[in-house]
């Protein structure tokens, strides 16, 4: 079994907010927790997505997903408990559900991955979004999920200031090389481009199982959902283009109401239903199961970004445009 680190982090801080709690800041910092957390985002790109900039959307779907994906494999690797895990207090400690307290009782705590997320993608859309109310905004989400994770007794300041540091790096490193880093994808043939993620989005994970020891569960498993999304988003890209390339910012307000709310709920419904026939066909800790965990989570980021639009083409929900090379 790996060894847990026991890094040198001020617990009395945590201990003292957990001390000072209120029930209106709790509740403020529970929903800015949620802000911060995959499927938030996942609902923010589509709504990028279907009404505004499909490049944009991408791009920032990307960057997430890689920054995710990157801050499993340092929890794993750093391998440092959440506080309050060893004094065996979490449960009264903690000021999340009992169902999340289970989950996050079984991951790590360095860095904070809603800190690091947070920076990296909304650093991200303050640098492409000149917009001085989303930018205030942004600046804003970065702030309170940060400081939701600590006041909630989940992550050590520490963590979330570790977080915030690798989130904007990799942000900012993004930022600059998006023209250079799209053009250089944009050579490469459909074949290519989907083999490259799918050995990749897999080797990852693979990486994340033998740092965790060779067990399949926690923050592994978690990485198949980003592996499994990026690649359904490779696949449809192209392929949206070329059949239906339908412009976000045409139509009416109601059209694009209609249009995120009909993305969402083909991508509730593939997620969903997939999860269920999956469930019966193999134990989700095994290595079927996880390979199908890949697949559900492809199939969704496909549905996001190629069905859903097909939908728009055919229900006249969004007009077309000449195809594009990006």
């Amino acid at each position: 079994m790996s060894t847990m680190l026991h890094l040198q982090f001020n617990l009395e801080f945590v201990e003292f907010l957990a001390n000072h709690r209120n029930i209106y800041l709790t509740k403020l910092f529970l929903a800015a927790s949620f802000v911060g957390e995959a499927w938030f985002y996942l609902l923010i790109i589509m709504l990028i997505y279907v009404i505004w900039d499909k490049q944009l959307a991408m791009r920032v779907s990307v960057l997430v997903l890689l920054t995710m994906s990157l801050n499993d494999l340092l929890k794993i690797l750093i391998k440092n408990p959440r506080p309050f895990i060893r004094e065996g207090t979490y449960l009264q400690k903690w000021a999340v559900s009992a169902a999340d307290a289970r989950n996050l009782a079984a991951e790590y705590s360095t860095p904070s991955g809603h800190a690091m997320g947070a920076a990296a993608f909304y650093s991200y859309l303050f640098a492409f979004i000149r917009n001085r109310w989303v930018r205030a905004a942004a600046v804003l989400a970065i702030v309170l999920i940060g400081f939701s994770r600590p006041y909630l007794g989940v992550h050590y300041g520490e963590d979330v200031l570790i977080g915030w540091a690798i989130g904007l790096f990799v942000a900012i490193a993004a930022a600059k090389c998006a023209g250079q880093t799209t053009a250089y994808w944009n050579r490469r043939s459909y074949s290519l481009q989907v083999a490259i993620t799918v050995t990749a989005g897999l080797g990852f994970c693979l990486l994340a199982v033998a740092l965790n020891g060779w067990r399949l569960d926690s923050q592994p498993r978690a990485m198949l959902a980003y592996a499994g999304f990026l690649t359904g988003n490779v696949i449809a890209r192209p392929l949206e283009l070329r059949m239906v390339n339908f412009d976000p910012r045409s139509s009416i307000v109601v059209a694009k109401v209609m249009r995120l709310l009909m993305t969402i709920g083909i991508i509730l419904f593939t997620s969903l239903s997939l999860k269920t026939v999956f469930s019966a066909l193999a134990d989700p800790f095994s290595v079927p199961g996880y390979l199908l965990e890949y697949i559900r989570y492809a199939a969704v980021g496909f549905a996001g970004m190629f069905l859903a639009p097909y939908v728009f083409k055919k229900t006249k929900l969004a007009e077309t445009k000449p195809a594009e090379s990006n």
